[in-house]
């Protein structure tokens, strides 16, 4: 059976003010507005993913709610190896780990360039495939048989 994960680059946040730390950063509105659109493209497109996993990060935890509730998702759960800055190698261990307990369908909020590079390895390249734009949700199916992954397709929030 083929599990289904999506990716979804965190929404547009904040510009790095002096003294803030880069994990500190917030989404702005366009960002919420992003999330809102993501939400509502899950909704029309019946994509319902049944577990939300998202980096600690407040820019991803604030993405991932709002998609949750407005996509009537259930509650996001933390994961660390979401973090920016997780070497793609050990996002895919950890990924693959959870594989064989995750549900049919899970949503992924993270960071850019480590989905890029992380969605690369699970399709069998040390190079980077794609380039996910913010508030971008892509779709990978994982065959759990021949332990193969297939990209079935990314959408920028501005098509959607």
């Amino acid at each position: 059976m083929n599990k289904y994960i999506y990716f979804l680059r965190h929404a547009t946040a904040e510009v790095i003010r002096p003294n803030q730390l880069d994990i500190d950063r917030c989404l702005v509105e366009k960002g919420r507005l992003q999330a809102r659109r993501v939400a509502a493209f899950m909704q029309r497109h019946a994509i319902a993913p049944t577990a939300v996993f998202s980096s600690p990060y407040p820019r991803a935890m604030q993405t991932a709610a709002i998609v949750a509730k407005e996509a009537a998702l259930g509650a996001v759960q933390e994961y660390p190896w979401l973090a920016l800055g997780t070497a793609s190698r050990e996002a895919k261990a950890q990924l693959q780990q959870l594989l064989p307990d995750l549900p049919q369908h899970s949503l992924l909020v993270g960071h850019e360039p480590d989905f890029s590079a992380l969605i690369s390895l699970l399709l069998g390249s040390e190079t980077g495939l794609l380039n996910v734009r913010k508030a971008s949700l892509s779709c990978v199916s994982y065959c759990s048989d021949t332990q193969q992954a297939e990209l079935q397709w990314s959408v920028p929030a501005r098509f959607m």
